[in-house]
């Protein structure tokens, strides 16, 4: 994989986690319906994005 698209790619998944970490928080504000989905799918989010981050470093 290319430099590149690792980056973007670790820049795509960092943005979503940070939205689906988000939606975890609002949700858990409103009524708690969901929120662990949301806050499991960020973190696997955020460590797929670092994990594409990471591979970068040895380019």
């Amino acid at each position: 994989m290319s430099t590149w698209t690792a980056t973007v790619l670790g820049l795509w998944a960092a943005y979503w986690a940070a939205l689906f970490a988000q939606v975890a928080h609002l949700r858990m504000r409103d009524d708690g319906a969901g929120a662990l989905a949301f806050g499991w799918l960020a973190g696997a989010l955020l460590a797929a994005g670092t994990g594409f981050f990471v591979s970068t470093i040895g380019a």
